[in-house]
């Protein structure tokens, strides 16, 4: 049996940092980066490989504040300046130690590393962790991980177990061969699923950086550049940013972007191709242990 522990319980609004917060904080003070952790939650959690956000969390742990002799946000700011260029306009919240987590956090914030990240749904979206990363509720995660646990898991009947379960899940155990296999098939659908994100975003930081007016952002159509044609970017862009792809270079950024857009759908192809054999290998699995 394999033990599932709950993400973290939402925490305060006050412990979320943006990443220039985040960054300002620790070029302040760079002693608190260790407790500044970026956060997943369901709306960036991804299949396979799962990027982390925009946002961070101030994680410290239960006791950290008796631990230290801080009794109070002054005292913490004391010890920690870098923090208070946030934590200070919080400075009326009266609920005590409102600047450390929960003990209910402990489990999810001490697991081990790597991890496996479980969305929810019907289709809950099944992740590798093998960064820092703190996932909070009603995200799940299984760790310590393995890739033949991350295929077992991501395989459509390992799906529907999870939605049967919540705190333990017993995994099959498959013949060696099978179960090295499984482990490959789940290493490239991890390997693929970065690429492809690495791919979608390099191609839009390129966008933003030649075409954007400083403090401006991408439209959910730009950041989604792989389904327009041709075309309909040179419009997106000329009217999302105000700033249109001068003549001259046009035939550059088509020949960039048909290169990124076949490369994108050639591994939407693979990623499938590798979660049909994965499923192949896998259901058997499932529905074996069930008899």
């Amino acid at each position: 049996m394999r033990t599932l522990l709950d993400g973290i319980p939402a925490p305060h609004h006050a412990l979320l940092y943006t990443r220039t917060e985040r960054d300002q904080a620790v070029i302040f003070e760079p002693a608190c980066a260790p407790f500044l952790r970026p956060v997943i939650d369901t709306g960036t959690l991804r299949p396979w490989y799962t990027p982390t956000g925009d946002h961070w969390l101030l994680a410290l742990p239960p006791g950290y504040s008796q631990n230290n002799a801080i009794g109070s946000l002054a005292d913490l700011i004391q010890r920690h300046p870098g923090l208070g260029r946030r934590l200070s306009a919080y400075a009326d919240i009266s609920e005590p130690l409102w600047w450390e987590l929960p003990p209910a956090a402990t489990p999810a914030l001490s697991a081990p590393i790597p991890r496996i990240l479980i969305g929810v749904g019907e289709r809950p979206a099944i992740a590798w962790d093998a960064g820092n990363a703190i996932p909070i509720a009603p995200i799940r995660l299984l760790a310590p991980a393995d890739h033949l646990s991350l295929a077992l898991l991501a395989a459509s009947a390992g799906r529907c177990r999870l939605q049967q379960v919540t705190d333990t899940i017993a995994l099959p155990s498959p013949p060696t061969t099978i179960a090295g296999r499984l482990a490959e098939l789940a290493a490239q659908a991890v390997a693929m699923a970065h690429e492809q994100y690495a791919l979608s975003r390099e191609f839009a930081r390129r966008l933003l950086a030649d075409f954007g007016p400083p403090g401006s952002t991408l439209s959910a159509a730009l950041q989604r550049w792989w389904e327009l044609e041709f075309r309909e970017l040179l419009a997106e862009v000329a009217r999302a940013l105000r700033n249109p792809i001068p003549e001259p270079f046009q035939p550059f950024w088509a020949a960039r972007h048909a290169e990124g857009r076949a490369r994108y759908y050639s591994l939407t192809a693979e990623l499938a191709a590798v979660e049909a054999a994965i499923d192949e290998l896998a259901n058997p699995l499932w529905q074996a242990q069930e008899l």
